[in-house]
């Protein structure tokens, strides 16, 4: 007889533990995540921030395949990162590396990897440091309390505006120029522009400026992630999609 014939082979038992042992092993190493349903996202931002617009456009690109509820949440980017002890805006203007990279990164790269037409401004820290976001802030605050169902096309109305075509966002004219283009109606625009002038949205988008930091928040766009409260994920930036979906079980494809 054959030394193959006398070959002793493992057992059913035996090879049903091994492989449950394997099994078990790759799943340390696995980088797949078992897929849920609904998923929140509380979303704060100021249209100051160029860097969040590729965000925003990534969380309505994904609003349907991810069946993501989005929490607008308008803050005072100037008075958040005070709070929260980040002058960034003093790092770039003291950096003159960091700020030639930033500007490069964001007309070049990010232009064409998100697919929206970011055109640098001539002068944006005339825009950031100087005339700042609390007009257009309060506004969408005011938008938000009255007419939420025109925020995505606000946002990005106050995006193209400002970090595309390079004017200004910040007078009653600017914000009328952007509300009109979001498709609002000249009454609507009217009382949202009284409205971001009373306490109550003042104290508004002060409370989730506030808010924000208080969760950690230190720039924008910061985003909270989250399963209807459960799973809570914090994350900073526009460039963490792919980590989000690995984390919640979604599926990323591209930015587009």
């Amino acid at each position: 007889m054959s030394s193959l014939a006398l070959r002793k082979y493992p057992s059913y038992t035996s090879l049903k533990h091994m492989l449950v042992k394997c099994t078990n092993q790759n799943a340390q190493f696995s980088s797949s995540q078992t897929a849920c349903g609904k998923l929140n996202v509380d979303f704060y931002f100021d249209t100051v921030s160029p860097y969040t617009w590729p965000a925003f456009e990534v969380l309505i690109r994904y609003q349907k395949r991810w069946d993501l509820d989005i929490n607008y949440k308008p803050v005072f980017l100037g008075g958040l990162t005070n709070a929260a002890s980040n002058p960034y805006l003093a790092s770039m203007a003291e950096c003159a590396n960091k700020a030639s990279y930033q500007f490069m990164d964001l007309e070049t790269r990010n232009a064409n990897f998100f697919n929206i037409p970011f055109k640098m401004k001539a002068d944006s820290f005339r825009l950031i440091g100087m005339i700042g976001s609390l007009q257009q802030q309060r506004f969408a605050t005011a938008v938000l309390q009255s007419h939420p169902q025109y925020m995505e096309h606000l946002v990005r109305s106050f995006f193209m505006r400002s970090w595309s075509e390079d004017k200004d966002v910040h007078t009653a004219g600017d914000i009328t120029a952007v509300a009109l283009l979001a498709g609002m109606g000249v009454e609507e625009i009217e009382d949202c522009l009284a409205a971001m002038k009373t306490e109550t949205v003042k104290t508004a988008l002060k409370e989730v400026t506030e808010e924000a930091v208080e969760r950690g928040a230190f720039g924008a766009p910061t985003m909270f992630w989250h399963e209807n409260g459960e799973n809570e994920q914090m994350f900073w930036g526009s460039d963490r999609f792919e980590m989000i979906a690995h984390i919640h079980g979604k599926e990323w494809l591209g930015p587009n």
